[in-house]
C-alpha cells in the first residue's frame, strides 16, 4: 500500500509552489512526483499551470498583490517603526496594509477595514528579513515594571538621534493625553473627629471622559491643547473658556484615534515649524493612533522625528506625566469645587468643561514645571544615568533568559 503524504492548505509554502509549478511546466517530474516532493498537491499545481491563478505563490481570496514597490514600503515602514521602538504587532501590520491598500487604490477583497490572515502569510513568505518573534522568559516586575534594561535601551536610541543633527532645548518636544471628566475628585475637607462618612457635593456619580492632548519643549513652551469630546458633532461653544488657541474634536469614545492624531499632527506642525533643516525631536508613548503610515510620512516631510517610550516607563521618563498633568488634575478639580460652591444645585456638564480646564491650565503650564519635567528625566540635558539602582523594579528572574528565537510565521497570524 502506497501511503501519500497529507498537506495542509498554503503549509509547503510560496517557495516550493513556484518549483514544482516550474518543474512540472518543464516537463522535468509529474504532477504526482511533484506532490510527492513538494507536498503541494496536483489540482493545486493544475490551476497555477493553467493560469487559474492570479499569481504563483498567491495563497487566498484575502489575498492583495501590492506590488513589489509597495510592500518594500511596507517592510521599511515596520522596521522604521522598530528602531523607534513602536513595536508593531501582526494585527496592527494588517491594518497599515489595509490603509496602504486603500490609499494607493489597490484592487483587495480585504473586508472590516484589515487585511487577512492569509495575505500576512504570504507577505512573511515574501520577506525572510521580517519574523514574528517569542519574547524572553522575564518576570512579571520585569514585565510591567520600570527597568533598567528598557531605560538604557531608549536612552541609546535616543543619544543616537541627538548626535545626528544640532538639537537645542527648543528643539525637544513631549506630547501625550490624559482624561478629564464633569465628575471631578473632591478635595480634602475639615470635619468632626471621629465622623466615618464624610461627604462632598459632586456633579454627579459617572461622567464622560474628555481627552486633553498636551506639548512642551525643554525651554517651557507649550503647544495649545487639542480637547476631544465623546460626540458626534463638534461645536464651538465647547472650548469657550478653553486655553487660546486650543483646538477641539469629537470622537465615539472621547479617545484619540489615527485621525485625530494626525489632526493633532498637523496643529502641532503649523505652531513650531519644523522643517528637514531644522527637526524636532517628539516624545511620546507607543499609542496605536500614532503608528499611521501617513503620520509617518508627515512627521518625516516636515522634520519631526518621533521617538517613543518604552512601554510602562511613561511615569519616569515622560515630562508631561512627571511635572504637569498631576498639578493640572488638582487644579482642576479645585476649579470644580469653586464652580459648584458657586452654583448650588447645578451639575457640571461639557459645555463648562473648556472654561474649567482652561482656568486649571493657566495656573499649570509654568516654564518652571517644564523645564524641571525634562531635568527630571533625564530627556534635556541629556542624562542617562539620572535613574539610580533604587529606582528599578528588583529582577524575580532566578535565571537568565534565553535568546528569542525565531517562530512560524503560521503560529501567530492574530
Amino acid at each position: 500500500m502506497v501511503y501519500r503524504r497529507k498537506t495542509t492548505r498554503g503549509s509547503y509554502g510560496v517557495e516550493n509552489l513556484q518549483q514544482a509549478v516550474r518543474r512540472v511546466k518543464a516537463g522535468e517530474i509529474s504532477k504526482r512526483k511533484a506532490e510527492t516532493l513538494y507536498g503541494v498537491p496536483r489540482k493545486t499545481i493544475t490551476r497555477h499551470i493553467k493560469g487559474q491563478v492570479k499569481k504563483v505563490g498567491s495563497l487566498g481570496r484575502y489575498d492583495c498583490d501590492l506590488g513589489q514597490h509597495f510592500e518594500r514600503a511596507l517592510v521599511a515602514h515596520v522596521q522604521q517603526l522598530q528602531s523607534m521602538m513602536f513595536g508593531i504587532n501582526t494585527v496592527e501590520l494588517r491594518k497599515v496594509a489595509y490603509d496602504l491598500a486603500e490609499k494607493q487604490k489597490l484592487s483587495h477583497r480585504f473586508k472590516n477595514n484589515i487585511a487577512g490572515k492569509t495575505w500576512l502569510r504570504g507577505f512573511l513568505a515574501r520577506h525572510s528579513d521580517l519574523a514574528i518573534r517569542t519574547p524572553e522568559a522575564t518576570s512579571l516586575g520585569r514585565a510591567v515594571g520600570f527597568n533598567r534594561p528598557c531605560v538604557e535601551k531608549f536612552f541609546e536610541l535616543y543619544k543616537a538621534e541627538l548626535e545626528k543633527h544640532p538639537y537645542s532645548a527648543n528643539n525637544i518636544y513631549n506630547m501625550d493625553e490624559t482624561g478629564l471628566t464633569v465628575v471631578h475628585k473632591p478635595r480634602k475637607v475639615l470635619a468632626k473627629k471621629g465622623m466615618k462618612q464624610v461627604g462632598r457635593v459632586t456633579s454627579g456619580e459617572k461622567g464622560e471622559t474628555t481627552t486633553i492632548v498636551c506639548a512642551v519643549n525643554a525651554v517651557g513652551n507649550y503647544i495649545p491643547p487639542m480637547m476631544i469630546f465623546k460626540r458626534k458633532r463638534m461645536h464651538d461653544i465647547l472650548l469657550k473658556g478653553a486655553p487660546p488657541g486650543t483646538i477641539g474634536c469629537c470622537s465615539p469614545n472621547g479617545w484619540i484615534d489615527g485621525q485625530l492624531f494626525l489632526k493633532w499632527l498637523q496643529h502641532f506642525i503649523s505652531f513650531v515649524h519644523p522643517t528637514p533643516d531644522n527637526k524636532v525631536i517628539l516624545i511620546m508613548d507607543g499609542h496605536m493612533s500614532h503608528k499611521s503610515i501617513e503620520a509617518i510620512e508627515i512627521a518625516r516631510s516636515n522634520g519631526v522625528v518621533m521617538v517613543c517610550l518604552p512601554p510602562h516607563t511613561t511615569h519616569r521618563l515622560q515630562p508631561l506625566d512627571v511635572t504637569v498633568y498631576g498639578p493640572l488634575k488638582v487644579n482642576y478639580n479645585t476649579e470644580c469645587d469653586k464652580f459648584m460652591l458657586s452654583n448650588p444645585g447645578r451639575r457640571i456638564t461639557t459645555y463648562d468643561l473648556g472654561g474649567l480646564f482652561g482656568a486649571a491650565y493657566v495656573r499649570t503650564a509654568t516654564m518652571q514645571k517644564a523645564v524641571t519635567g525634562f531635568q527630571s528625566t533625564g530627556i534635556w540635558p541629556i542624562n542617562p544615568d539620572i535613574f539610580t539602582d533604587a529606582d528599578f523594579l528588583p529582577s524575580t528572574v532566578t535565571e537568565e533568559p534565553q535568546p528569542a528565537e525565531h517562530v512560524s510565521a503560521f503560529a501567530y497570524c492574530y
